[in-house]
């Protein structure tokens, strides 16, 4: 039998387990995109269910405990590999009520039929599923459990069984999709999958010659994939094109939305996933406009949204994480147009939508997707005290600097991609420090319509605001709106190369002034 017991047990196993193996899984990851993080989002993704697990108290009852598991690794999900996790979990946790009186565990039989649905269940998180993959080896485990069932075996046998199943499979399967056949590689997110249910094997009863809690690695592959990861007849190993991952939460009280939000998103973008529960939407996209994706997920509230380039991300992960002394950078945004502007500097972003407060949770997260054990964290005006706070005070590598606005989050962000380590962040702060700043009127409607006008007239009041003796300013920012004219650019652009400036033009930006100059 499958009992509360075993279920947490699983988790600790499995969470301990994947840490372990997070090294090869990503070495194997060459699908959908080739950037070497399945076994970090696996990892991330899981160990959000453990945690969440870990919060309910003892006693709860198998069902329960099963549901935060998953609920947990849902609100926690990284990457595509990470959702269709989730939603795996998802489907096993979805468990008929047990008839009154009966006791709140999974015999052979309901193991085999949660296994059913776990598969089916991952399935639909993807709005374009791939066989060969992760989702076909959730087929094969699924049938032979339903085979071992049949058997009239245990529990813990049919977990055994099944999983034996999965891992005689795992390489036929994966041979059957071009680009890991191409690679010579079993698919990285099967083998995520194996390594939990490995957990799952011996938290229900290890084998007779296994101690206890024992997963053997052994089976994964010690080397990275081929160095050429295009696939036979130039099949790209990147399945997906888009140059920016984009993940976010929506608060979706009905569950039907999930499958229309699937295929809005595969209209924007690829490596689509979305899984739904407790009146949540976790999605994911690669994409070449975050803030397309970000738009179309307008469906309900949106929190926790979080931007990164890829490429970066993958030379992060590939090389094992940054380099000594490298700085992560963590930026707090309301404007999504500036989404992907932030994260080609470098950094995870955090988009604030819909009036949704940035909270400390979310800040966490964005912290630990730098894998850096420094970071620096520009709140943007939109992250609250309260929420910087505790985050602060736990986390002895954060260093938070005053950028309280769009402009002061650019003009630092610009200083901060210039050095490297805390050199970069020493810039950032005087710059900062030096900053000049002119901005259009953005609380009088009327004033609104002449603002782009005014801009050159901007430029004249922040050299006189510089001041004789200081040093030459060299560089200007200009942070604008939607509704920045191609005139209005072009006077600004004129006016600070008569001044020697360098000029820096970021948009659109949200939620500010139409326009605004900062001086350094």
């Amino acid at each position: 039998m499958l009992d509360e017991l075993v279920v947490r047990e699983w988790a600790a196993c499995a969470a301990a387990a994947l840490d372990a193996a997070r090294g090869r899984l990503d070495a194997l990851n060459v699908i959908p995109v080739p950037d070497a993080d399945t076994g970090s989002n696996a990892l991330l993704t899981f160990v959000g269910g453990r945690d969440a697990l870990a919060a309910l108290p003892v006693g709860s009852g198998t069902r329960a405990a099963l549901g935060a598991l998953a609920r947990g690794a849902m609100l926690a999900a990284r990457g595509n590999s990470g959702v269709i996790l989730s939603q795996y979990l998802g489907g096993l946790a979805r468990l008929p009520t047990p008839v009154p009186g009966a006791p709140d565990v999974l015999d052979a039989d309901d193991l085999a039929e949660a296994l059913a649905r776990a598969a089916r269940a991952a399935r639909t998180a993807v709005a374009q599923p791939q066989e060969g993959t992760v989702l076909t080896l959730a087929d094969e485990i699924a049938e032979a459990a339903a085979v071992a069932g049949g058997a009239r075996v245990g529990a813990a046998e049919v977990v055994r069984l099944a999983v034996a199943a999965g891992h005689a499979e795992l390489d036929r399967i994966s041979r059957t999709h071009p680009v890991l056949r191409a690679a010579h590689v079993p698919d990285a997110g099967a083998c995520a999958l194996l390594v939990v249910l490995d957990a799952l094997a011996a938290a229900a009863g290890p084998a007779p010659d296994a101690p206890p809690g024992a997963i053997a690695l052994d089976w994964l592959p010690e080397r990275a994939a081929s160095s050429g990861s295009s696939g036979e007849g130039g099949v790209s190993g990147a399945v997906s094109g888009g140059a920016f991952e984009v993940m976010l939460v929506v608060r979706a009280p009905d569950p039907d939305l999930a499958p229309g939000l699937r295929t809005v998103l595969d209209g924007v973008g690829d490596a689509v996933a979305v899984v739904a529960g407790d009146g949540w939407c976790h999605a994911h996209v690669h994409t070449d406009d975050p803030a397309a994706a970000i738009e179309a997920c307008a469906v309900g509230a949106r929190e926790q949204v979080v931007v990164r380039r890829l490429d970066l991300v993958g030379a992060c992960v590939d090389g094992g994480g940054p380099a000594a002394g490298a700085w992560g950078l963590v930026v707090v945004t309301r404007s999504p147009g500036l989404a992907g502007w932030y994260a080609t500097a470098g950094a995870v972003v955090l988009v604030a939508c819909d009036g949704a407060p940035v909270r400390a949770d979310h800040l966490r997260r964005a912290i630990t997707d730098t894998a850096a054990a420094d970071v620096l964290l520009l709140p943007g005006g939109v992250a609250a005290d309260r929420d910087l706070e505790p985050v602060r005070d736990e986390l002895a590598g954060l260093q938070v600097i005053g950028a309280s606005d769009e402009l002061a989050a650019v003009v630092a962000t610009l200083a901060f991609a210039v050095e490297s380590g805390s050199r970069g962040v020493q810039a950032a702060t005087l710059a900062l420090a030096r900053l000049r700043r002119w901005s259009s009127a953005d609380d009088e409607p009327e004033a609104r319509g002449t603002a782009l006008e005014t801009s050159a007239a901007g430029l004249a009041d922040l050299l006189e605001q510089w001041g004789t003796g200081a040093p030459e300013p060299a560089a200007l920012t200009v942070v604008h709106d939607a509704g920045f004219t191609p005139e209005a650019r072009a006077a600004i652009a004129a006016a600070a190369q008569g001044h020697g400036l360098d000029v820096t033009f970021v948009g659109p930006a949200s939620g500010g002034p139409r326009v605004a100059l900062g001086l350094d």
